[in-house]
């Protein structure tokens, strides 16, 4: 029988696997506590190269709030917000810029160049806006391309439904939404509304993974608003103003229509106009509403107020005598001469407003003196703003007092020495229809029915002003005004114009004006119309230029608002007037 000997080779391979095994557990020990220190390494301090992937695992975006819309008194829509699409681009998910550029370009008929130098002077960003408005086609052609880095998203898009109409009071919105001028600007913080917020954590792709719920904050959208402006009357008073300011070659007009009652701004027309859907086509002048903005010296058509106040305050009665000469000239006891554009003798206060006597007026302005004229003037919201809340609103000038001269005395109740804005004329006009309160003006629909009344004269006053106003148009400088539908009474006014730089007054440059409210009796909108250095050699006076363009927007007016007709049978007066 064979002898058995043991192999030392098998004695020996435990030993090479418990070594071979130690060795593994060593090995993968090392590369384990080497990953952990790695991970611990990145965590602390990570390369330079994965800031970017780290800080941008989640994006926070916003939630666009959509603005509220706006409407004229009727309904009729004025602005609105329609969901629109932004282009844009992540240079850190393009290869070649180059080819990107020109892909897009081509798909949206945009300049190549453009785009790529739009990329690569920001290269570093993750969001480039490559075009703020997409339009549907747009859009289709940008989807089919595909391309990494290359996105749309929603963007709100402001409509002016109206175009031109009421444009410098709705004003317009910019880039961001947020309005900038006219009622956009007034009522921004209530029309844009709350945005809201979502925070999205995305893979290394930029894929969305999950948002968190805590982490989820809805809009809220912004408040509508009806405004007091009727659009059909608005679109009466541009295309005549308009049509004014062609035939004469003005400068520039305004026009507003107001609810004698109620203050409601019923039309405000500011000529020329601009597009606010293209507001930066328009320049910068052509985007004021000077209705508010802009104080002018207003003439005769300030005459009424001195008129009214003088017969309220007792200093005269319409019946009195006033020597008017009949040279059309006055000397004041001071040296002033004063001149009417006809001589009108001895004649009474009425016939002082009828005619639009300087000399008149400029001698009851002395009878009341100073501090009564003062009074009388600030009585009927002058040298204040009307509180439209509308932006730039100027609060017009009125000297203090303590300025005034002794020429202050006849200055004033010519219009002179004085500015207003047409809007505070319109509130002063009121008082004249209101027994002797004159009431707030307001561009919002929502306040018709909670108007501030103040008074200025008395009721006796106020109607003995209005009947005398009413012969201006029949008898007086404004006959160009009496229509045969509506009884209107009104006060023309031809100012001249301040030279700003040289001081004085500019050579044959005039404003225009006529103001006048209807019908007679039962007043229901009051209307100012002023052209701004129209045309000398055309035509200048306020009876000429300004009066027509305010009749027929009172008689569309009325008629379309269904106001009975009052004048059918009135006859008609003539008399020897001043020009203006």
């Amino acid at each position: 029988m064979p002898k058995f000997e043991p192999n030392a080779d098998l004695d020996k391979q435990p030993v090479r696997i418990y070594r071979t095994g130690l060795i593994l557990v060593a090995g993968l020990s090392l590369v384990m506590f080497g990953l952990l220190g790695r991970v611990v390494q990145l965590q602390l301090d990570p390369e330079r190269r994965l800031h970017d992937f780290i800080e941008n695992r989640g994006s926070e975006a916003s939630i666009l709030a959509r603005r509220g819309d706006l409407t004229d008194t009727r309904g009729r829509p004025i602005a609105s917000t329609h969901l629109g699409y932004r282009l844009f681009a992540d240079p850190k998910a393009i290869t070649d810029i180059d080819e990107f550029a020109a892909h897009v370009a081509h798909a949206i008929g945009d300049d190549p160049a453009r785009i790529d130098q739009l990329i690569s002077r920001r290269i570093d960003s993750r969001y480039i806006v490559i075009n703020p408005l997409l339009d549907e086609a747009q859009v289709k052609a940008v989807q089919d391309l595909k391309l990494a880095g290359l996105g749309v998203e929603p963007n709100p898009v402001r409509i002016y439904h109206q175009g031109q109409l009421a444009s410098q009071l709705v004003g317009f919105v910019g880039a961001e939404h947020k309005g900038l001028d006219g009622v956009e600007f007034a009522l921004d913080s209530l029309l844009r509304g709350e945005p809201g917020r979502v925070h999205t954590l995305r893979d290394v792709s930029r894929n969305p993974l999950w948002i968190e719920q805590s982490q989820y904050v809805p809009s809220d959208d912004g408040r509508s608003f009806r405004l007091s402006v009727d659009m059909v009357i608005q679109s009466i008073a541009e295309k005549e103003l308009a049509e004014a300011c062609r035939q004469f070659k003005a400068k520039r007009a305004e026009l507003i229509v107001m609810e004698a009652r109620t203050g409601q701004i019923l039309a405000m027309a500011n000529w020329p106009p601009f597009d606010p859907n293209d507001p930066a086509a328009a320049q910068g002048e052509a985007r004021r509403n000077r209705c508010i903005t802009d104080p002018f010296e207003p003439g005769s058509i300030f005459k009424p107020f001195v008129y009214g106040a003088a017969l309220s305050t007792g200093v005269t009665r319409g019946s009195e005598m006033y020597d008017c000469t009949t040279s059309g000239v006055y000397v004041t006891s001071y040296g002033r001469r004063l001149r009417d554009a006809h001589a009108h003798g001895l004649i009474d206060f009425d016939h002082v407003l009828i005619f639009s006597s300087n000399i008149g007026m400029g001698k009851v302005g002395e009878r009341m003196g100073s501090r009564a004229l003062f009074n009388a003037v600030t009585s009927y919201g002058f040298g204040t703003r009307t509180g439209t809340a509308l932006p730039g609103e100027s609060p017009g000038i009125v000297n203090p007092l303590n300025q005034w001269s002794k020429y202050s005395l006849t200055s004033v109740p010519m219009g002179q020495e004085i500015a207003v804005t047409p809007v505070q004329m319109v509130k002063a006009f009121s008082a004249f229809a209101n027994g002797g309160v004159i009431v707030s003006p307001s561009v919002l629909g929502e306040e018709a029915d909670t108007p501030i009344y103040q008074r200025a004269i008395s009721a006796d006053a106020a109607q003995h002003t209005r009947d005398t106003l009413r012969r201006v148009v029949t008898e007086g400088t404004g006959r160009k005004a009496d229509s045969a539908i509506y009884r209107l009474w009104g006060k023309t006014g031809t100012a001249q114009v301040p030279d700003r730089v040289h001081g004085g007054y500019k050579d044959r440059a005039y404003n225009a004006s006529f103001i006048c409210g209807a019908p007679l009796n039962n007043p229901r909108l009051i209307t100012l119309v002023t052209v701004h250095e129209p045309d000398a050699a055309i035509g200048y006076y306020g009876g000429i230029v300004a009066a027509p363009v305010a009749k027929n927007v009172m008689e569309k007016s009325l008629t379309y608002l269904g106001v009975p007709p009052d004048n059918q049978d009135a006859p008609r007066g003539a008399s020897i007037a001043s020009a203006d």
